[in-house]
């Protein structure tokens, strides 16, 4: 990705005259904690890790240049509708383009002239970014056992999706979650955390199909997963702050 390039949510910047014209600071995002310092008798306050983090505020700002008016504003609403859907977008930057980022503009878009007569404009857009962001270019490993590394430091949670008929047992690092009458296939998305399967095109719940337990996460290093009968494949999720 050249310096001054984006990607967000399909918009391609260079290949629609858009640079990002400033470096900017994603952050790290905060941890939620909260402190009781209430507690009589004791020299530090309680500590309660509520094990989420908040997302990160950043705005960026870049330009669009053009040939002529009616192309700027093609190329203007070609950048809205990619960026204001109402929900998170992907997005990736030039400066950290093996990671993408979840983001939603939170704020009205600026638009300055540079020069009386000229067709580029130049936007300052604020976004609110989810926590985390995902390492780009990860493939989906399929098979009856399989074995995964993690190279992130976080635990993810990735979206499997098991094909086969009947009772079928997923195991991940050992702890079972156990499946009932699986018809066809069945996934499950582990940051949703909820279980469907398809009917052609058509979603159908089937939380109902899962045992009672917590949803799988990979931890940092080595994963192992296996199915008892049919074939899952995996979409990891690698992510970091």
């Amino acid at each position: 990705m050249r310096r001054g390039d984006c990607n967000i949510n399909g918009f391609i910047g260079s290949a629609n005259g858009a640079v990002i014209t400033n470096w900017f600071d994603t952050s790290i995002p905060v941890r939620n904690l909260t402190l009781n310092d209430s507690a009589i008798g004791l020299d530090r306050a309680i500590l309660f890790d509520d094990k989420n983090y908040s997302n990160r505020e950043f705005e960026f700002e870049f330009s669009i240049k053009a040939d002529n008016e009616a192309q700027r504003k093609s190329r203007y609403v070609a950048f809205m509708q990619a960026l204001d859907t109402g929900k998170y977008v992907p997005a990736t930057f030039y400066f950290d383009e093996n990671y993408q980022y979840q983001i939603v503009r939170t704020d009205a878009v600026s638009v300055t002239r540079p020069l009386i007569a000229s067709s580029t404009r130049i936007y300052k857009v604020k976004v609110s970014a989810a926590p985390f962001k995902y390492l780009l270019n990860v493939a989906n490993v399929s098979g009856t056992s399989v074995t995964l590394n993690n190279p992130e430091g976080y635990v993810s949670k990735p979206h499997i999706k098991i094909t086969g008929t009947g009772s079928i047992d997923l195991t991940v690092n050992g702890v079972v979650t156990k499946f009932s009458n699986v018809t066809n296939n069945i996934e499950l998305d582990s940051a949703l955390q909820t279980v469907w399967r398809m009917d052609g095109v058509t979603p159908v719940n089937e939380n109902s199909k899962m045992a009672l337990g917590d949803f799988p996460v990979f931890k940092a290093g080595t994963n192992t997963v296996s199915v008892s009968s049919g074939q899952v494949e995996i979409e990891p999720r690698w992510r970091t702050l």
